[in-house]
């Protein structure tokens, strides 16, 4: 519950602390008076954004503190993460810089304004007059059945299977759209494979092989020219070998005689050596047997289709033909993973989506189980407030899959039924009820949904708009019953509804040497005749509207 607001340089208030206690508060004030302004504050404190504008002194920074007790937020994730879980008492501190800048605060740890949301969402309901537009708006509506339904964690649970399959389903057809354009492109690339797997070269074939073309073409010639060479070397007649020789043999007299002569000898001897060991190797070589042309047809064949696969495909050599090879089994191997893998994608969405329509199917009846008591007892509070003719009911009707189910649920309304056994005039509450009707409405709502959600404060801003005279006196009992088992305060310019709070706030606005200001503060049962009594009846109260006021007060 909210125990202490401390509010410091917002709007037109210079200082002000409110000590709260349990039960029904009530705060009253003329327009203007700056009751909108307490709950503006008290929403900094509830996490809502800020900015320069609700700085009464530009130079110095606003303070906005609110103090809440609630052992229950102990194992809220931001208690754990923050190593808060031994605390029951939470202070809450929102501070505006005048360059607009805020910091939020948990007991006196830096937070962001989403954890912070995400954390007094758990401590208080803050409804304002503009909330009851909420009541219009069908996810809201199907929000508060289940609230009541006790559905909220299978709901919940549902979405996030839900949001998984939709992930799903989009993979899904971003692989099915992959996988007609690998289809398209399969047949060529499975054309263009077998033509490199049946040609089957190996590394470096097409350039060895057109060299061993371009040597077989010469060989003919180049085999006359060794044996030509060969001739010359050792064949008849005047040969080189013979003619060395004799020139040996002419010199070799005058050995001794000259030095010169001796080393010319050694060196026409190693020539000789030389000359022999050559002449043997050609001899040898010029012997063997020709380049077979079949095999040389052969080498010319495979050069050609080499080429022509390699001027096809824009490339070099060998290597790179390899290479297109290895892609293309590596691109096809993928086609198949893919079909594998959509395959079985399809086996899981469809198990998913079989999984989440029985889900749906179980949602949809825990809301329909829940339709009529709830009806009954919202119906029940409306007699109360007021609005004995009204009447109140809920339809759903079957949707496709959607993250909350499959029902769009829609709250019905009839604020003439005439009873009997007709069917009451069902229209959307959004279409026929008014002002004054949403709001009693929703307080009739929310009086149910409070004890479902264990919310331990509720604030209500002007709930008895549109209302006067009975109706609100029953709207100031339905609060005060309300506020039995937690906290309530309420905004109120209704004096029966004001009469039925156990304690009453005053705001009021008044000058001081520099500007407006607004002031609260807490009446005591004096002063709140004395308040009720100018609520009634204007200024200055009379002595009768002041009777009035005492016997409001009193009953």
């Amino acid at each position: 519950m909210l125990q202490q607001l401390y509010i410091r340089n917002y709007a037109l208030i210079r200082e002000v602390r409110l000590d709260f206690a349990s039960g029904f508060s009530v705060l009253t004030g003329e327009t203007g008076a700056g009751k909108s302004i307490l709950l503006g504050a008290l929403g900094l404190v509830l996490g809502e954004r800020a900015d320069t504008t609700v700085l009464q002194d530009p130079s110095n920074k606003c303070i906005v503190e609110g103090s809440f007790r609630d052992p229950r937020l102990a194992q809220h994730p931001l208690a754990v993460e923050l190593d808060l879980t031994g605390e029951t008492d939470w202070c809450i501190r929102r501070e505006v810089g005048a360059n607009g800048k805020s910091r939020a605060f948990l007991n006196d740890t830096v937070v962001t304004l989403g954890q912070l949301q995400s954390f007094t969402a758990e401590l208080v309901d803050l409804h304002q007059q503009f909330d009851t537009l909420e009541l219009t708006e069908t996810d809201r509506q199907r929000e508060l059945l289940d609230v009541m339904a006790g559905l909220v964690p299978q709901v919940e649970t549902y979405r996030s299977q839900y949001e998984a399959w939709r992930r799903d389903l989009a993979l899904l057809q971003e692989l099915e759209v992959k996988q007609a354009r690998a289809q398209q492109e399969q047949a060529y690339q499975l054309h263009i494979l077998q033509e490199l797997e049946e040609a089957a070269f190996q590394p470096d074939e097409i350039e060895t092989l057109e060299e061993k073309v371009r040597i077989g073409g010469q060989s003919e010639a180049m085999m006359l020219a060794i044996a030509a060479a060969t001739q010359q070397l050792q064949g008849e007649g005047e040969n080189i070998q013979q003619q060395l020789r004799r020139l040996q043999q002419s010199l070799s007299p005058f050995e001794k005689n000259e030095q010169q002569i001796r080393e010319w000898l050694e060196r026409l001897r190693s020539v000789d050596l030389e000359l022999r060991e050559l002449s043997r190797e050609m001899d040898r070589y010029g012997s063997r047997d020709p380049y077979d042309p079949q095999t040389l047809a052969h080498w010319q064949e495979r050069v050609s289709l080499g080429f022509r696969l390699l001027k096809k495909h824009g490339l070099q050599n060998t290597a790179q033909l390899l290479e297109l090879q290895e892609k293309l089994q590596q691109q096809l191997k993928s086609v198949q993973s893919l079909e594998s893998h959509l395959r079985e994608l399809q086996q899981s969405t469809r198990q998913k989506e079989t999984s989440l329509r029985s889900q749906a199917t179980s949602i949809h009846d825990g809301r329909q189980a829940a339709i009529t008591p709830w009806t009954q007892k919202i119906n029940a509070l409306l007699l109360q407030v007021g609005m004995p003719a009204a009447r109140f009911g809920i339809a759903l009707e079957p949707t496709d899959l959607q993250s909350t189910g499959a029902d769009a649920c829609s709250f019905l309304f009839d604020a003439n039924y005439g009873g009997g056994k007709s069917e009451p005039n069902w229209q959307p509450v959004r279409k026929v009820a008014s002002g004054g009707e949403l709001s009693r409405l929703m307080l009739c709502i929310k009086s149910l949904v409070a004890d479902q959600m264990q919310l331990p404060t509720l604030i209500f801003d002007e709930i008895d708009t549109g209302i006067s005279g009975e109706a609100a006196k029953q709207v100031g009992r339905l609060l005060s019953t309300l506020g039995t088992n937690r906290q309530v305060i309420c905004v109120t310019h209704q004096p029966q509804v004001a009469a039925k709070g156990q304690h009453h706030w005053h705001v009021s606005k008044a000058a001081t040497s520099e500007r407006m200001e607004t002031q609260v503060q807490l009446l005591t049962d004096t002063q709140r005749v004395e308040v009720l009594a100018r609520i009634m009846g204007g200024e200055p109260p009379t002595d009768l509207t002041r009777q009035n006021a005492a016997e409001l007060l009193a009953g």
